[in-house]
């Protein structure tokens, strides 16, 4: 009887939801139509000159200073891809206005592609941190019963849950959350999250599994409480997929335990491909819709969504954000900014930005590529970092020319590499005697591939190819050598993070160069 009642709210719901996307789309045109009076308009707000200079700082905020749990300012840290991690304030509007943009976004993706069952879960860290994605997330106590129906993966927060996640493990209780809600969507701010998750149950599939199988074998160590969990989030023949996951010692395609899932999102732009058609071999593209996340960074909103005729496109109209553009092989000079009626397609320009949050005029280093125009308003796809680049002795290795070599070595060595992340640190490790880069091979879910024979030494010969400095500086033994390492995914983000970012795993981007010494570990 609680199951049909909870799938009758989750339909009335999703109702709702439809009906706000119609009126959310409506303001949405309204907005877009009259674009460029409201820039006008935050400039003069903004007190944004013609002379106003650009800068690529981010204004510093005091860490000594005292911000209370639960207070109205959180502090937020950037993933620390960059060699120093950015720690950005976010007051409580600043906080809302970015997740009103997330549920507005979707509210028109169901309405715009037909979504029935609206209900979403988001992969995101279960414990806090300082990422901005864990903010978003963050709720104490326990959450809405209406909530949990619509965003089953909000259960998470409740404390009571923590003793599963520490005897478990996170995923066997995602699983069992996902088999138990059968949502309609599945979201995660970046791919390799989702991709994760997905390649660690086919790996682990007994270990993965261990919660749902206690439940069915009766275990007395499970947590009698768990009958409340259930009664907030079952649907419709939860108790058959439960037997179906118990009874199977391999992996189970995601249809036996959430056939609902019909959909989902992450951010599909610039070097994640990899994680891309890694999703693509448990969520094929001709079952699942997948709807490209809009740009942000901790920083700022940068795009918006906009849905037409079933396309998605991406317009720089972020609330209270000012956007301007740099051709990029213009120099970094006021003068040369453009407003975004004044791009033109096909071209490529880095994003300046200005709000009211302490941003002027800020050079994202984000370089977007115009597909087209959706009334007067450009349709931006990210294309790349600009600031990708590195250089011991003047070659400046870019990720550009990584990313080539990249392709290359998957088509040469498509047994060893065909699917897995690449990506290059600059290294000075004191053993080596001379500077050199270490492509790195990145795995998730599987073995680890060990030193992979022949593949530094191509990857080496393919830089020399694509850059004449890189070609000089080996020949005259002033760089060494490319030499190999691999990583778990789940490992990577200490050769990114630092003592100010100990949630960087939660919004680690995967790069095709860091800008950062390999030996440059977290410390404590």
């Amino acid at each position: 009887m609680r199951v049909a009642f909870n799938d009758a709210l989750r339909r009335l719901i999703a109702v709702v939801l439809r009906v706000g996307g119609g009126l959310a789309e409506a303001l949405h045109r309204l907005r877009v139509r009259h674009h460029h009076q409201h820039w006008l308009r935050l400039r003069r707000r903004l007190c944004i000159r013609p002379d106003t200079e650009l800068t690529s700082s981010v204004p510093q905020v005091n860490l000594s200073s005292s911000v209370p749990a639960g207070g109205s300012i959180r502090l937020v840290s950037t993933s620390g891809t960059t060699s120093t991690a950015k720690v950005v304030a976010y007051p409580r509007g600043r906080t809302a206005v970015v997740r009103w943009v997330f549920v507005d976004s979707f509210m028109r993706a169901f309405r715009a592609f037909g979504i029935r069952r609206t209900s979403m879960y988001v992969f995101g860290p279960v414990r806090g941190d300082d990422s901005l994605t864990s903010l978003l997330l963050d709720e104490s106590g326990r959450p809405p019963y209406l909530a949990t129906l619509q965003a089953p993966y909000r259960i998470h927060a409740w404390n009571r849950l923590r003793h599963l996640h520490d005897s478990y493990g996170t995923n066997a209780v995602r699983l069992w959350v996902l088999a138990l809600s059968n949502p309609g969507v599945l979201y995660s701010t970046n791919p390799s999250t989702m991709s994760t998750f997905f390649d660690e149950l086919e790996a682990h599939w007994l270990q993965s599994s261990a919660l749902v199988r206690d439940i069915i074998r009766g275990n007395g160590q499970v947590d009698p409480s768990l009958a409340a969990f259930t009664r907030r989030l079952a649907s419709r023949g939860f108790v058959d997929r439960f037997r179906a996951i118990a009874g199977s010692s391999t992996y189970l395609s995601i249809d036996r335990w959430a056939p609902a899932v019909t959909a989902y999102s992450c951010w599909t732009g610039g070097y994640v491909s990899p994680f891309l058609d890694r999703l693509e071999q448990y969520l094929p593209k001709t079952r699942f819709l997948r709807i490209p996340m809009y740009s942000m960074s901790t920083e700022t909103l940068e795009t918006i969504p906009d849905f037409r005729l079933g396309e998605v496109a991406f317009l720089p109209m972020a609330p209270g954000v000012c956007c301007e553009f740099l051709d990029y092989s213009a120099p970094r000079e006021s003068r040369s900014l453009l407003a975004p009626r004044q791009l033109s397609v096909g071209g490529v320009y880095e994003l300046v930005v200005s709000h009211s949050h302490g941003l002027r005029r800020y050079c994202t280093g984000d370089l977007f590529r115009v597909r087209g125009f959706v009334a007067n308003l450009p349709d931006i796809q990210f294309l790349r970092r600009r600031g990708l680049t590195y250089s011991f002795t003047g070659e400046k290795l870019t990720g550009t020319q990584a990313m080539l070599a990249y392709d290359l070595l998957r088509s040469e060595f498509p047994d060893k590499v065909g699917d897995l992340p690449l990506t290059c640190f600059p290294s000075r490790r004191p053993a080596m005697r001379l500077p050199h880069y270490r492509i790195v091979a990145v795995y998730s879910g599987r073995d680890d591939p060990g030193q992979i024979p022949g593949l530094a030494e191509r990857f080496d010969g393919l830089l020399c190819e694509s850059n004449s400095e890189y070609r000089a500086k080996r020949a005259s033994g002033r760089l060494g050598p490319v030499r190999q390492e691999s990583a778990s995914l789940r490992a990577m983000p200490t050769h990114l993070s630092d003592r100010l970012t100990p949630g960087v795993d939660s919004q680690f981007k995967l790069l095709p160069l860091y800008p950062r010494l390999w030996e440059e570990r977290s410390r404590p």
